[in-house]
Formats: structure tokens, sequence, C-alpha cells
């Protein structure tokens, strides 16, 4: 697969889509007629260094949507990680949750 189709899908969400920011994330999504929802996740390596660091926001997050994503329907999403100091994997899933209950409100 090119990165072509690739950016183009992330294209519509970045363009058309609605932002939030928490401390740890940021957030855009958009509706999108599908029932199911879709996770897109963005995580720098300028933001985290270490894979270690990144495969952990990228687990939380996928678990975080996971386990919710019954309350995500019609909504498809691409999660940014943020820079911020480590902490607890309860505090940065509580982050993510609220704003994906923020964004899905409107």
């Amino acid at each position: 697969m090119s990165l072509r189709p690739i950016c183009n899908l992330y294209k519509a969400i970045f363009n058309h889509g609605k932002m939030t920011k928490g401390q740890y994330w940021k957030i855009i999504a958009k509706k999108i007629d599908r029932p199911t929802p879709r996770l897109r996740l963005v995580i720098s390596k300028k933001v985290h260094k270490l894979a270690v660091d990144r495969n952990r926001v990228k687990r939380i997050a996928r678990e975080t949507f996971r386990t919710h994503q019954n309350d995500l329907n019609h909504w498809e999403f691409v999660v940014m990680v943020k820079h911020s100091k480590p902490t607890k994997n309860s505090i940065i899933t509580d982050d993510l949750l609220h704003l994906f209950k923020k964004i899905t409100a409107h």
C-alpha cells in the first residue's frame, strides 16, 4: 500500500473534524456513516523517543477505545499524544475517556 491513500484518509479528518485537547491527548474526530467506530493513532518519535513509551500509549489508547467502543458508534478518531511527564495508566486512560465523551456529546 502506498503512502498517498493513507494521507487522504487522514486529510479528511484533519480538515473537517472536531478537535479537543486534554492533558495527555489531542483528539480529532469526525462523524462517519459506518455504524462501527474507527481509531487511528498518531504517536510521534518527537513526543516519545523510546519505542517502549510509544507502544505503551498506543496500548492504552487501543484498550480504552476497545472497552468503550459501544458508546462511540458513527465516529472516526485520530488520537495523538502530547508531551507530558510519565504518570499512571489509569490517569492517562481517564483523560482519554473524558475526551471521547466530550467530543461525542456534541
